[in-house]
């Protein structure tokens, strides 16, 4: 991909398939992982392509590590591609679901604060 706006339509198309049923949970949440794994699109400023990577990385290792819990990553699959497609282009919604997902829901631990 040449630039973020090409990595983000192909994100919305997979999150899209995600809920209108077109692509199972985990095969489309793999689809998403693997754009933003193997196109990045250079340093624009956009900071979508790290942040879902970590996002969906870590909903399809879910699936993965613990196959018995399979419906429940799904499900969060199934809300993260929602809440994503509400909120995809407003920089500030952006910013919260990406604090959201990777720190409260997934449980990335949060950097520490700079020291002065």
């Amino acid at each position: 991909m040449e630039d973020s706006e090409a990595f983000r339509a192909a994100v919305r198309a997979h999150a899209a398939a995600i809920l209108n049923g077109k692509a199972s949970p985990y095969d489309a949440a793999l689809e998403i992982w693997g754009l933003a794994m193997r196109e990045w699109p250079g340093d624009d400023g956009d900071e979508a392509c790290i942040s879902l990577h970590l996002i969906w990385g870590a909903l399809t290792d879910w699936v993965e590590l613990r196959p018995a819990e399979t419906d429940q990553a799904e499900t969060c699959m199934i809300t993260a591609a929602r809440e994503w497609l509400t909120i995809e282009g407003d920089r500030e919604a952006e910013a919260r679901y990406f604090d959201r997902w990777i720190y409260d829901v997934l449980g990335y631990e949060r950097p520490a604060p700079p020291q002065t």
